[in-house]
């Protein structure tokens, strides 16, 4: 659900903006709080995983979805920290990649991490009170992840509609939530499938205050290097086997915009020129097709673990290393 340069109006691109700009800056201000070696490790590992997820398009009828990873970060990091997860991603993927306009990365911000994690931990905060025990983790983060795809789309046609396309906002919006509607069940999938898997083996790397019966947390701090490594592996492996086979039906967006007309069939000139731009490495020799696209996916999971990783580390913390504080 990247937005491409020249499809919101420079007025709309210039407010969202802002607001992304005011939106990332409170993230990181309120993550400082609770910044511990969790947190800034997982961060970064939460990093990779999302990025290489969203490489991974899965079809959903005549066209095709990836995770948002929004909901997912912030269940498992707070909503803060899963939001500056997501700005992350979206840096790397728009510098990097070119996926997703330079015009629109304040909006993409908005609708995928405030809007995707911010308003997806509340609604999963509202399930987890309905709901006790790992049970309610699991079904509260499913929910939230279905929900946090509909709402990001239903910014976009607001966005889009503000745009100058106002006659056309109730249809662009049934559109879009009609596609993504589809499309967040397979988040939903995703994000229940990393939560159950977590449940079952590493239920400390749930945020402290999730419910009881999530397993003990350590008095002395956790050995979170290896877990950082175990999923930066998971991540690769995601980027290198998965990737690579990803569906080349358009995404929801594209294929809305297609259908509406408010996307052109050949994208305008991006606002900036990306090393890798459409995920292909460009090497001497290097004509495989599947085999650019894992090499690009290894170089973007680790800049943007690295990114990620660092823009933690460069947060004051508010007591000594190693210590859990990691109250979201």
């Amino acid at each position: 659900m990247h937005i491409p340069d020249a499809v919101l109006d420079p007025k709309v691109a210039a407010v969202t903006g802002v607001l992304g700009a005011a939106g990332l800056l409170f993230a990181m201000r309120k993550l400082e709080r609770q910044l511990g070696e969790r947190t800034t490790v997982l961060m970064g590992t939460m990093s990779a995983f999302v990025f290489a997820g969203q490489m991974v398009n899965f079809p959903v009828g005549p066209c095709s979805g990836h995770l948002l990873g929004g909901a997912l970060s912030a269940v498992l990091l707070g909503p803060w920290a899963g939001a500056v997860v997501i700005a992350a991603v979206l840096l790397v993927q728009c510098f990097l990649f070119n996926d997703g306009g330079l015009t629109a990365l304040g909006a993409n911000f908005v609708n995928m991490g405030l809007i995707g994690s911010v308003g997806g931990y509340a609604i999963y905060a509202a399930f987890r009170r309905a709901i006790a025990g790992p049970k309610g983790v699991l079904i509260a983060a499913m929910c939230a992840a279905w929900f946090s795809v509909l709402l990001a789309a239903g910014a976009f046609a607001v966005e889009l509609g503000a745009s100058g396309r106002r006659d056309d906002f109730l249809r662009i919006l049934s559109w879009m939530a009609l596609v993504h509607a589809a499309i967040g069940v397979g988040e939903a999938v995703i994000t229940g499938t990393v939560v159950r898997f977590v449940l079952l083996r590493r239920p400390d790397l749930l945020e402290p205050g999730a419910g009881p019966g999530l397993g003990p947390r350590s008095a002395g701090g956790k050995p979170w290097v290896q877990v950082a490594i175990a999923g930066l592996g998971i991540a690769l492996a995601v980027a290198v086997f998965l990737a690579p086979f990803a569906s080349e039906l358009p995404d929801g967006l594209e294929y809305v915009g297609s259908r509406l007309g408010f996307l052109a069939e050949e994208s305008p000139p991006a606002a900036i020129s990306a090393p890798l731009a459409d995920y292909r490495l460009e090497l001497p020799g290097l004509e495989h097709v599947k085999l650019a696209t894992a090499l690009a996916g290894v170089i973007g999971t680790l800049v943007v673990f690295g990114v990620s990783w660092g823009m933690a580390r460069a947060l004051p913390r508010p007591q000594a290393e190693g210590a859990v504080p990691d109250v979201v």
